[in-house]
């Protein structure tokens, strides 16, 4: 299979969504504005939960932009 790539659409989402992780896990780690609320899930703390949702959106993004290449008219 060739390599096609990416369409412009597929390309920033993935940039807004990798953004947004980075920002998350950067804010989680080094808690320069503090500006995410508390928000525990069963019986993970506020911060692993944040911390889940991070690496969540920055595996998405790579899997969306690997799909955009992989994938033509995506």
């Amino acid at each position: 299979m060739a390599w096609t790539p990416p369409t412009k659409w597929t390309v920033i989402f993935s940039f807004l969504v990798l953004a947004g992780g980075l920002f998350v896990l950067t804010e989680l780690f080094f808690g320069l504005t503090g500006v995410l609320p508390i928000l525990a899930l069963g019986t993970f703390s506020s911060n692993e939960t944040w911390g889940i949702i991070g690496m969540g959106l920055v595996f998405f993004a790579w899997f969306l932009m690997f799909l955009g290449v992989r994938l033509k008219g995506m």
